[in-house]
């Protein structure tokens, strides 16, 4: 019995037992901490390359722009992705006319793309992607799937998740075509 009580007195290596009860968590809030800031500095470039090629569309200087052009010309303002092929294969573009005489709106696609099926290059459908006219109010939606750096962090990052474990980034802007733009 003496053995046993001098066993519960003993008082080495505490600091290390507490160590590795507070490390787990410190660890967790450190590295949910450091994915957030990621994101939301990803998020904030993502959304001024948005904002600057819009601009571009709307005051004309990009005339005639295609679905790939706008993807490229997006991917090309600084988004901090891999590269341009890959920022272009995880970016989705959702672009309608708002119909003013109801205001009624299409209901944009929810998911992002689709990691698992090819990625098709060719224009999407006009219920995806259409021009417009001149004087038209344009809605557009663009998603850019990004992976988490620590899985199990996850929870730190509030934005929509998808069913293959990415995270949806997605920017929505409205703008109105210039007439003869």
């Amino acid at each position: 019995m003496t053995s046993f009580r001098r066993f519960l007195k003993d008082e080495s290596g505490t600091a290390t037992i507490e160590f590795l009860f507070v490390f787990p968590i410190v660890f967790l809030v450190f590295t949910a901490s450091f994915e957030s800031s990621m994101y939301m500095a990803r998020y904030v470039m993502f959304e001024r390359g948005v904002d600057e090629v819009i601009r571009q569309i709307r005051l004309g200087d990009l005339r005639n722009v295609t679905h790939q052009t706008l993807k490229q010309r997006i991917c090309e303002s600084g988004i901090m992705t891999d590269s341009l092929t890959t920022c272009m294969n995880r970016m989705r573009i959702w672009m309608q006319p708002v119909n003013t005489a109801s205001f009624a709106m299409t209901a944009p696609p929810v998911t992002c793309v689709d990691k698992a099926s090819e990625v098709n290059t060719d224009e999407p459908p006009a219920n995806e992607f259409a021009y417009g006219t001149d004087n038209d109010i344009m809605l557009l939606r663009i998603c850019l799937k990004e992976w988490p750096m620590f899985p199990t962090s996850a929870v730190s990052v509030k934005m929509p998740p998808q069913p293959d474990g990415s995270v949806a980034m997605i920017v929505t802007s409205v703008f109105v075509n210039e007439p003869g733009a």
